[in-house]
Formats: structure tokens, C-alpha cells, sequence
């Protein structure tokens, strides 16, 4: 037993003299990974979700405000962010856990749009008829609300996924 002892140990010095047991653990660790070369995407999708609701709830008050440069600045940046896809980088180069966070994402953003599509239908049809909205007024809050629902598309799988990513090293 003494003697077999002693033979586990020398093989398991020998693997561990390679480094591979080493580098198996920084990689199944819960550390940042440094040779990740994206960065996760925070700010921009906030902001650009924030201009997008300022912009539909202005739309309800005042709704020629669709034509302003509010829209202009969420139509350029929304595609943009949208383009990175939700972990910076393309999906052909995801590892399971980033394929994972990556269907997660999606799913939260279809479950959320999902929900506020259905309560903001009847919502915005509740408003119409008691405010008594002329024709020009829904198009515009329609209009806004399409924006709205497209730039939570591209952006919130984005921030759902840079939320639940770990943190980068600084460098």
C-alpha cells in the first residue's frame, strides 16, 4: 500500500511538473479570464434604453417629440450595440457557458418584451380612448413605441449578458 502510495505520488508530480492542472484550474475557475479579448458592454445599452423611454414618455405628452434629436441619437446607437451581440463578439467562438449566457440573455429579453408588449397594448389602447387621441397623436405613440420595443431587442440581451459576465482584470 506504502509502495502504491508512492507511485500515485510521483504521477501526479510528473502531471503537475507539465502545468496542466494548473492552467484546467484558472480555466475552470470563477476568476476573470485574462486571454478574454472582449469587453462587456454596460453603459451604452443603458443609456440608450433610458433615451429610448424618455422618448416614449414624451411621446405620450408631446407627440411631435419623435422628430427630434432624441430619435436620431437612439436609431444611430441602438444597431450598433446590437451588431456586438450580447458578449461583444460573434457566436461562432462561444464556449458552453458563453452559449449558455448568451441564450439566456435572449430569453430574458423575449420573456420581458413579451410581458410589456401585453400590458402596454391595452394600456396604450386604454389611453386613446379616454384621452380621445387624435390620429396623428397614436401614430406618433406607436411610432415611439416601435422604437422602444426595437432598441430594448438590441440592447437588452447586451446588458443582461454584461451583467451576469465576470469582471475583466484591469490592465
Amino acid at each position: 500500500m506504502n509502495k502504491r502510495r508512492n507511485i500515485l505520488e510521483i504521477l501526479d508530480s510528473t502531471v503537475r511538473w507539465t502545468g496542466i492542472p494548473a492552467r484546467v484550474v484558472g480555466d475552470m475557475s470563477d476568476g476573470p479570464s485574462v486571454d478574454r479579448k472582449h469587453q462587456p458592454l454596460r453603459w451604452s445599452p443603458i443609456w440608450t434604453i433610458a433615451s429610448s423611454s424618455t422618448l416614449f414618455f414624451l411621446c405620450l405628452i408631446w407627440p411631435s417629440v419623435l422628430l427630434t434629436s432624441l430619435g436620431t441619437v437612439v436609431a444611430a446607437l441602438a444597431p450598433g450595440i446590437h451588431m456586438n451581440g450580447p458578449l461583444g463578439k460573434p457566436s461562432l467562438k462561444d464556449d458552453e457557458r458563453e452559449a449558455a449566457l448568451r441564450k439566456d440573455s435572449f430569453l430574458f429579453c423575449f420573456a420581458l418584451l413579451a410581458l410589456f408588449n401585453c400590458f402596454g397594448q391595452l394600456v396604450l389602447m386604454g389611453l386613446a380612448l379616454l384621452q380621445n387621441w387624435q390620429l396623428a397623436h397614436f401614430v406618433f405613440v406607436a411610432a415611439s413605441a416601435f422604437m422602444l420595443n426595437l432598441t430594448l431587442f438590441w440592447c437588452l440581451p447586451t446588458l443582461y449578458a454584461s451583467w451576469r459576465m465576470r469582471e475583466l482584470p484591469g490592465e
